[in-house]
């Protein structure tokens, strides 16, 4: 399919398990990519009344056809979950250099499920997903804790993390 990676894959961050699915092309024509994605991953896989705190919860990463695009305004990707706010469906564009790092994936969806028992982060190849230690990162503002994964993964890798406000929901 012209425009996409070819792949979802699912990481469970408690049990470091993951799986790596076709995407289908139905559900890439019907949904297209970015929000359409996590929306419709959202909705299929997160149990009806759960909290947002609950770890059957997903945040999920989806990038579009034009990711990483000759297009203008193509370095754009959708994070989406249950949001704790109202509990309803959220989705949030960002931009930057994550949207074209997680395409180099082959990745259309990253979907994170489950709860650490420590702090982890997640290392996203061609190859699928590496849970690190995270311990170290605790309690540092975003700039910190990115430059200092920067440090450890190499400049040309990209970070999104969640800061001290993740930390204490």
């Amino acid at each position: 399919m012209f425009g996409y990676g070819g792949r979802i894959l699912t990481v469970d961050v408690g049990t470091g398990a993951q799986r790596i699915e076709a995407l289908d092309p139905g559900f890439a024509r019907s949904y297209l990519g970015g929000n359409g994605f996590a929306a419709k991953l959202c909705y299929d896989r997160i149990p009806a009344g759960i909290d947002a705190f609950d770890p059957r919860n997903l945040v999920v990463f989806c990038t579009g056809p034009v990711t990483d695009s000759p297009i203008p305004g193509n370095s754009r990707g959708c994070m989406g979950g249950k949001s704790p706010l109202n509990g309803l469906f959220f989705d949030s564009t960002y931009g930057g250099r994550f949207p074209g790092a997680q395409r180099h994936t082959g990745f259309d969806a990253i979907v994170l499920v489950g709860a650490a028992a420590a702090p982890v982060y997640v290392v996203v190849d061609e190859q699928g997903a590496t849970l690190k230690s995270a311990q170290d990162l605790w309690g540092k503002r975003t700039l910190e804790a990115a430059q200092t994964i920067l440090g450890k993964e190499g400049q040309d890798s990209d970070v999104i993390s969640i800061g001290p406000a993740g930390e204490h929901r």
